[in-house]
């Protein structure tokens, strides 16, 4: 697929992100009933399926030979590119009126994702990247020195799961790099990219709420693994994301999150 062709492609997703984004804007500060999905810290709005079928209208319109991969409705479609669709990560916050949250689309193209779209409503911030290019509101972010100890943001230790080397990872952060959780993977891995934290790491995701992020990290310069292999579809994954220079950082966290339990257990992606 030629640059163009993958232009109009981001494009697409842009006004997807953008759409939903606008229609969530308009509800998130009155707050909105949730229900559980699974464990109580895993939550659901009207919101979140209203959004998700907005976005999926606009994929499937544009490019209609194309399969959607979202968290709400599940897989539809085929085709060589791949939609992953999260259409509010951070519902909690969304709730709750609190502005971090974020719509967020990847697109996969053979498997391989090239480019991704992380709309922050309540900013109105939108994070962009596909060949190598980051932009932020359709620029170039701004680049700072790097703080004496390294910004982190994780949701470590996962709600509801007491694995001890979650706690002991979350303690050893704590003492070394500045911490913060914000309830969203989609946007502390914009964050990163646009180099406002140097770091993220979650151990309860799947590959909606990644798939863009990771794609706004690496036009960053920055890098990205999964933990203990890719996120999926069928089971909860971790990951690691870094800023440019940030390499060691990431690698050493990476490897103290193989020893997560829930990490560790084999099973179908």
């Amino acid at each position: 697929m030629t640059t163009t062709e993958i232009g109009s492609l981001l494009r697409t997703a842009e006004q997807a992100a953008l759409a939903a984004g606008r229609y969530l804007a308009r509800h998130h500060r009155s707050g909105a009933s949730t229900r559980v999905k699974g464990l109580p810290h895993d939550v659901v709005t009207d919101a979140d399926a209203r959004a998700e079928a907005m976005i999926r209208e606009t994929l499937t319109a544009a490019h209609p030979a194309s399969e959607v991969v979202g968290e709400e409705s599940g897989r539809s479609g085929s085709g060589e590119v791949t939609w992953y669709v999260d259409p509010i990560d951070g519902t909690h916050n969304f709730a709750r009126g609190l502005g971090l949250f974020a719509v967020s689309v990847g697109v996969h193209l053979g498997g391989q994702p090239v480019a991704g779209v992380v709309y922050e409503p309540f900013g109105e911030e939108l994070f962009t990247a596909a060949d190598g290019t980051l932009l932020v509101n359709g620029a170039a972010p701004a680049r700072r020195a790097p703080d004496p100890l390294p910004v982190v943001l994780t949701d470590i230790p996962t709600a509801g799961l007491r694995d001890p080397a979650e706690y002991a990872l979350f303690a050893d952060l704590n003492d070394t790099t500045d911490l913060r959780r914000i309830g969203s993977s989609a946007l502390a891995l914009a964050y990163v990219a646009g180099g406002r934290a140097d770091l993220a790491a979650n151990a309860d995701v799947f590959a909606w709420d990644v798939a863009a992020g990771r794609a706004l990290v690496t036009a960053a310069g920055g890098g990205f693994t999964g933990v203990p292999d890719e996120p999926g579809t069928e089971r909860r994954g971790g990951f690691v994301a870094w800023g440019p220079g940030f390499d060691r950082h990431g690698a050493r966290l990476a490897e103290a999150m193989g020893a997560i339990s829930h990490l560790a257990v084999s099973a179908p992606r």
